[in-house]
């Protein structure tokens, strides 16, 4: 959320609960979020599952799986946040005035939940870039591919870990709030340093990771029409998925561009409005753009045996193991 104080925002009634919404409708508009987050959320559940449990032998050999299996845990727990505390906090106006009084009376708890928020969103766009490296390497270097990720893959999984506290430490040293609005309230900040805004931290984040994005796709169109017929049919997976994330890292981005460049859009209350959205688009659409590009992977979440046997019969998963791609590559040039 904003960093702006209560008094910012027109629709805002103080520092109180408004009891004027209807609880009941404001149940609805929770209800209804709840009814695009929980599915996403059992995917992601399902795909971590897949992952390091019933498919462990397969996935955990390909170092994008390890990567995109934090991308996961963290889009889950964005959701989770997202279903329990979040939203439901914002659109149950019931439990507004005892629930406010206890985070009041537990600081601790506001001290933890609004840093470890901003963690998780500046860690989603540092493990978008490294997928899309990895993935983008795996046509560039097919041979080499997994040995460079294999030798680095610890190095970025701690460059990920840590690099977002070099965007939160102003949220975790600044005092927190409650801002009341929509009938209930929700956890924010202080800013005990002004210029040191999430919104602008995230905006850079995130556009870094769409301009990443955007020419590792170019660069991956470009050497494809270098490939035989045979790899640039099965390579199609990879351009499908590195559009649908550019698109849904895109839109998060333009919010975080507009709160932080437009001092009038960053006060407007559509702006609180949206911003949960924008985030959804994220959030929700992560899991669905890698499932819709993977026949093997949405077999195994799904357990459609058939997709699997079709599959590993025409071996028309790049997108899913590198080791496909390069195994090609050396056989065309052993043809030739």
């Amino acid at each position: 959320m904003s960093e702006n104080n209560a008094t910012a925002l027109p629709f805002a009634p103080g520092f109180s609960c408004d009891l004027s919404y209807s609880g009941i409708f404001e149940n609805v508009k929770y209800l209804l979020q709840c009814a695009y987050m929980v599915p996403p959320a059992i995917l992601y559940a399902r795909i971590l599952y897949v992952i390091w449990v019933k498919n462990r032998k397969i996935y955990i050999q390909h170092q994008f799986f390890v990567i995109y299996s934090m991308d996961s845990v963290v889009g889950l727990l964005l959701l989770l946040l997202d279903i329990f505390i979040t939203r439901f906090y914002v659109y149950i106006p019931q439990f507004c005035e005892s629930s406010s009084k206890f985070f009041l009376s537990h600081p601790i708890l506001m001290d933890i939940y609004y840093p470890f928020l901003n963690y998780l969103h500046c860690c989603q766009p540092l493990i978008q870039i490294f997928l899309t490296l990895n993935r983008m390497s795996s046509v560039v270097w097919p041979v080499d591919h997994n040995k460079i990720w294999r030798k680095n893959l610890s190095f970025i999984i701690i460059f990920i870990l840590i690099t977002p506290f070099l965007f939160i430490w102003n949220t975790v040293i600044s005092p927190k709030i409650l801002i009341f609005y929509f009938g209930g309230f929700y956890i924010n900040y202080q800013k005990l340093v002004p210029w040191a805004g999430m919104s602008l931290f995230l905006m850079i984040l995130r556009s870094i990771a769409v301009g990443i994005t955007v020419v590792s796709t170019v660069i991956t169109f470009w050497k494809m029409t270098k490939m035989r017929n045979r790899l640039k049919k099965s390579e199609k997976t990879l351009c499908f998925a590195c559009a649908g994330t550019s698109i849904c890292f895109f839109i998060p981005a333009i919010f975080e561009a507009f709160k932080a460049l437009n001092s009038f859009w960053a006060k407007h209350w559509m702006a609180y409005l949206l911003q949960p959205f924008a985030w959804d688009v994220l959030n929700v659409g992560s899991p669905l753009v890698l499932i819709f590009a993977s026949n093997q992977l949405r077999g195994h979440v799904f357990g459609l045996k058939c997709s699997e046997k079709r599959n590993s019969t025409k071996s028309n998963s790049i997108f899913l193991t590198s080791n496909s791609l390069t195994t090609s590559h050396r056989i065309s040039n052993f043809k030739k």
